[in-house]
């Protein structure tokens, strides 16, 4: 109908409408008024633009004319989460099962699109989160073409907003490209950079004050676990944490054992037990036995597709932090370990 009073409208008319600001991206692409016309765009335009969207590559093309697609993210994924109301209870305890994948400095647009190609392609568990840990510099590309159910996390931000502070990513930054998770406080952060439980905790809270939901690490060497210090390494982390976070709310705590990480080795399903079974009790102590009952924690540390479901059973385990594993298709029976 539209269509049909466009035709009808006078050739000078047509080109003003044609030359509203809202149009001027479409408009200095083609100048064919022989073809029908929506609102002075072709069809073949349209086609196209669709077509780039279903490619992933809408920043690609119109980065700033396509800046709305974050309000059609959300919009998508408050959509999600009122349909999968009925199913968010995952387990006894009433905590969903969520799952993170951790890419760490890995991967280049061609082997990210075949991941999140794969991620788009398979059936995944509804009674599990997932959160995709990308590189930096990928994650909007990664945003683009993941799931919308698919949460994706920056795997490190700064305490502050903004400022003089060279190579850091602000929590404001991760939001405004798509990031809705920040990883924080991992072992290589810990070890490499040197980061202090304290700066950790203060990057937590800042984060959650931004509106990010934090996977926030702790875990213990493999000489602190020989000496006997597991349960004192992580309540100390524990305790660096709750001096600063206001509300546990959106924070999922990772417990991954250094030693176990990209070893090849991994803790047995009772040792991560024992470990998370003392946090939950650290947590009822320390916190409220209300945070220890709803507050998930992942175990990490070589996770793959044989020992996930072993390590899936474990009542105080609510998930995993994967890291090589989740650059693999593998990672779907990961995901899947509580099916």
């Amino acid at each position: 109908m539209r269509t049909a009073l466009l035709h009808e409208v006078p050739h000078s008319n047509a080109v003003r409408i044609a030359s509203k600001p809202t149009l001027n991206a479409f408009h200095r692409l083609t100048m064919d008024k022989n073809r029908p016309t929506v609102g002075g765009v072709t069809l073949d335009m349209m086609k196209g633009v669709v077509s780039e969207a279903f490619l992933g590559k809408f920043t690609a093309v119109f980065p700033k004319l396509f800046k709305c697609q974050w309000k059609t993210y959300e919009g998508q994924k408050k959509f999600f989460a009122n349909f999968s109301n009925d199913c968010t209870e995952s387990n006894m305890s009433g905590r969903k099962f969520c799952v993170g994948g951790n890419w760490k400095m890995n991967g280049d647009q061609k082997s990210i699109a075949e991941i999140c190609k794969v991620l788009s392609g398979a059936a995944l568990d509804p009674n599990t989160e997932v959160v995709i840990g990308c590189p930096a510099i990928y994650l909007m590309y990664a945003r683009n073409l993941l799931p919308c159910e698919v949460g994706v996390a920056g795997q490190n931000a700064y305490k502050v907003a903004k400022g003089a502070f060279t190579g850091e990513i602000s929590p404001a930054m991760l939001k405004d490209i798509g990031a809705d998770w920040v990883i924080l406080g991992h072992s290589e952060r810990r070890a490499i950079f040197k980061e202090s439980d304290e700066l950790i905790a203060e990057k937590a809270q800042h984060a959650l004050d931004e509106g990010l939901k934090v996977i926030a690490c702790i875990g213990e060497t493999l000489e602190e676990r020989e000496a006997g210090k597991t349960n004192e390494v992580v309540a100390r982390q524990m305790c660096a944490y709750a001096q600063k976070l206001k509300d546990w709310t959106n924070v999922v705590v990772a417990y991954e054992p250094v030693w176990a990480i990209g070893t090849g080795k991994t803790a047995t399903p009772d040792q991560a037990q024992e470990v998370h079974a003392f946090l939950r009790q650290w947590l009822t102590d320390n916190i409220s036995k209300a945070v220890s009952d709803g507050l998930r924690i992942q175990y990490g540390g070589s996770v793959t597709a044989a020992n996930a479901k072993e390590l899936a059973k474990k009542p105080d385990i609510d998930g995993f932090l994967v890291g090589g594993a989740s650059l693999k298709p593998e990672f779907i029976e990961i995901i899947n370990a509580r099916q």
